[in-house]
């Protein structure tokens, strides 16, 4: 493996932590780290899934598989479980003393004593008659044997397992849950939006048509159609599609970027590998792409992934502003993509897309003139304004804790307006789609606390930036992908 431990992003830890799940975490604490403060406890378990990410997942000799992995890791606790609900039967069959026994008795004091009420002594009232008991609680620990989405550690009767065999517990039900964690991962776990694609509406909201404006571009020697967007402060954003010698050019089949070309983006920019760094290019299998937007990997999909990332890789972008004299300034100009080659390996039938960026945005890239965000975040959106908008919002998040400002800010309509193309010319029909974007977001509980409409605009609460955030965004060197 290329990738270091320290090198993880830090939210990973966060996360994971999320999925042990409280009940784990507390008899982590009890059992295996007993010694440890309270308070030293999240270092300490942080500490302690390093060390299992290390030696498992991290090994310089060898090629990971998750899925082999994940598999031994199961069929191992699968096999504990039936085993230690075997010894113990067994041991009840032969009338010796067992957790199940002492349990009982310590039920018995406890009902027979004062602090048991009387629904508390009802509840308990099975357990005088001792077979019944035992064998109550033999079915239930069967049952926990047998069902394969039950933890080692949820073996009532842990603590009386020899020490070796309480660490081995813990650490298989770990393995199991980060390899199934990762196995989903995405190449690159934090994905970066280049800060021009931010903070101009470069995405439409939905299926739109390029106007069909048409020009002779001198420079270039060749026919352009393009389409003016007007944005607040007499600005204009120009999108243009220069067309090939001998092009047929049907009009009604052009048409601008949208919330997929943003996503289809983002997913490219998140398989980037050292290749990328060095030669401005991104190779990728096109299937998990196809599946993120389609849904499926038909013939149908592979054509409609190809023209759009054909359609992507065509398009230039030329901002203008206007200033009092009327006279006409262009702030940038620049196409994405250098080139697109779609294809397919005849060995194996798979898909690959090559695109190389332009050097532009490269070159964005490359001086941290991008924003920073969580790939996972952008997954668990579904409205497509979420979709284009979580840049922005990350964006002002960002900025507003390195400016010291508070997350507590108004946004007028017009902030809306100049990042995404709406497709409508009604302000009230906008802001509709607005107020659904944001809600999600609150619901979801991705970058926004809370909000509310105020006018034409909204006030919104965005979300503190967290400690993981500055570790990973703001501290030198980079983030490189998990696992190859």
């Amino acid at each position: 493996m290329s990738v270091k431990i320290q090198e993880i992003p830090r939210f990973i830890f966060d996360e994971l932590l999320v999925l042990i799940g409280e009940k784990t975490r507390e008899r982590l604490l009890k059992l295996i780290h007993k010694e440890e403060e309270e308070s030293d406890f999240a270092l300490s378990i942080e500490n302690y899934i390093r060390n299992i990410m290390n030696n498992i997942f991290f090994n310089d000799d060898d090629v990971v598989d998750l899925l082999e992995i994940k598999s031994t890791y199961h069929r191992r606790r699968q096999l504990t479980k039936k085993n230690w609900y075997k010894q113990l039967k067994k041991d009840v069959e032969s009338k010796k003393s067992t957790s199940i026994h002492e349990e009982r008795e310590v039920l018995l004091q406890f009902l027979n004593s004062k602090s048991a009420d009387a629904s508390f002594k009802e509840m308990l009232s099975n357990i005088k008659d001792e077979p019944t008991f035992v064998q109550n609680r033999l079915d239930e620990i069967e049952a926990w044997a047998n069902d394969t989405e039950t933890r080692l550690t949820d073996y009532p009767y842990l603590e009386s397992k020899q020490q070796y065999q309480i660490e081995k517990a813990f650490e298989n039900d770990l393995v199991y849950i980060i390899a199934d964690f990762l196995k989903n991962a995405p190449r690159n776990w934090i994905t970066h939006r280049f800060k021009d694609l931010i903070d101009n509406p470069i995405f439409a909201d939905g299926k739109a048509k390029l106007k069909g404006n048409v020009l002779f571009d001198s420079e270039q020697k060749a026919t352009i159609i393009y389409d003016d967007y007007k944005m607040s402060d007499n600005r204009v954003l120009r999108s243009f599609i220069s067309i090939e010698e001998n092009e047929e050019v049907q009009l009604d089949k052009m048409f601008l970027l949208d919330e997929t070309d943003s996503e289809i983006l983002e997913h490219i920019i998140e398989h980037r590998s050292e290749r990328f760094y060095t030669d401005k290019t991104i190779a990728f299998d096109i299937r998990p792409l196809l599946t993120r937007i389609y849904g499926n990997t038909s013939q149908k999909a592979y054509d409609l992934i190809t023209k759009r990332l054909q359609k992507i890789g065509r398009f230039s972008l030329e901002g203008r502003t206007t200033g009092p004299n009327k006279e006409t300034k262009t702030t940038f100009l620049y196409n994405l993509f250098e080139y697109v080659i779609v294809s397919k390996e005849d060995a194996t039938g798979r898909r690959y897309a090559e695109i190389k960026f332009s050097d532009t945005l490269h070159q964005q890239f490359i001086t941290k003139q991008t924003v920073q965000i969580y790939s996972h975040f952008i997954h668990r959106l579904e409205n497509r304004l979420s979709k284009i908008l979580i840049y922005a919002f990350q964006k002002e998040r960002l900025d507003a804790y390195l400016q010291g400002r508070k997350m507590k800010q108004h946004f007028e309509y017009s902030f809306f307006s100049d990042r995404i193309r709406f497709r409508s010319k009604r302000i009230d029909s906008n802001l509709k789609q607005i107020d659904a974007s944001l809600q999600e977001f609150k619901e979801a509980n991705i970058l926004i606390n809370d909000y509310k409409r105020v006018g034409n605009g909204f006030e919104i609460i965005l979300t503190p930036v967290t400690e993981s955030e500055k570790a990973d965004f703001f501290t030198a060197g980079s983030t490189p992908f998990l696992i190859q």
